[in-house]
């Protein structure tokens, strides 16, 4: 795994993908700080960080676009199948590569608090809690560009997939508001999870039966968890929602205060796309 993850993260700089996502986040974090804290003269450091997390429409779709999508479409995936290291060892080098490149723009953002300390704001807590919370979140995101890359060929198709599925969780805080909270409500949103679910069946397989064949079964089964129990669906739509709500989830613990269910809720994120990612290049393998 160390020899993958050194390789992946020499890559990261010599096809300067690394370059311009650490490029990009600095300049993103330094207006932030200047426009916020500098200017404004706001005494913490949570607006600046919340405000950044426009980095991620960038960063991550940069950084993880190539990782497996162009080893497919190039046919060197082949040595990465060949090579005396398991699958996973090969997936966790490089999701650690994208973590660690990751990592070097919010260590320096890191640095701001300790400017405002020095002109003397006492929020350190809160302000480091927040940029975790970010930390995790962007973690998070990449674990889930890196499978979205394994299931194509396109590093492009890649980039506007991960694209869609910041925005789809950026934006699920807002719609909470704007939707019923009945019972068919929650059952439309939990098909629509089932059709998601079952994409990823087909993307991982590319048996368009096994796909169709998952969202009938999980479509059934909603149907008549519905029809047995209309009561239990009632109110739930937000808890359908809150399973994509990065915005929500990043909110409440950076809100000053350490939440263990908010910290599981990244972490899931995480082993998720590793775990699958995995299984999607092991199906190719055999394939």
């Amino acid at each position: 795994m160390r020899a993958i993850y050194k390789k992946e993260l020499r890559s990261c700089f010599t096809n300067m993908t690394g370059a311009v996502a650490v490029a990009v986040m600095l300049l993103v974090f330094g207006l932030m700080f200047r426009y916020y804290n500098l200017y404004n003269g706001v005494l913490t450091f949570h607006y600046a960080v919340s405000n950044s997390a426009l980095v991620f429409y960038i960063a991550v779709p940069v950084l993880t676009m190539r990782t497996f999508a162009d080893e497919k479409r190039l046919k060197t995936d082949q040595l990465l199948f060949s090579a005396p290291v398991t699958l996973r060892s090969v997936v966790l080098g490089k999701y650690l590569a994208l973590v660690t490149v990751f990592a070097v723009p919010v260590a320096v953002m890191s640095l701001y608090p300790l400017i405002m300390r020095a002109l003397g704001e006492e929020t350190l807590l809160w302000d480091y809690t927040c940029i975790l919370a970010f930390f995790l979140m962007g973690c998070a995101y990449l674990s889930v560009g890196m499978f979205i890359s394994s299931c194509t060929e396109s590093a492009v198709i890649a980039a506007m997939l991960s694209v869609v599925f910041i925005f789809a969780t950026q934006m699920l805080s807002s719609v909470f508001t704007m939707i019923s909270a009945s019972a068919l409500t929650a059952l439309l949103f939990l098909i629509i999870l089932a059709a998601f679910a079952a994409l990823i069946v087909y993307l991982m397989t590319k048996y368009a039966v096994l796909g169709i064949a998952a969202f009938a079964v999980l479509a059934c089964v909603c149907a008549a968890a519905y029809f047995l129990r209309p009561d239990w669906f009632s109110g739930r739509t937000e808890s359908v929602l809150r399973v994509l709500d990065f915005s929500t989830h990043f909110s409440d613990f950076a809100g000053g205060v350490f939440s263990v269910p908010n910290l599981l809720f990244f972490v899931t994120y995480m082993a998720a796309g590793v775990i699958l990612t995995v299984q999607s290049l092991d199906r190719r393998r055999w394939s």
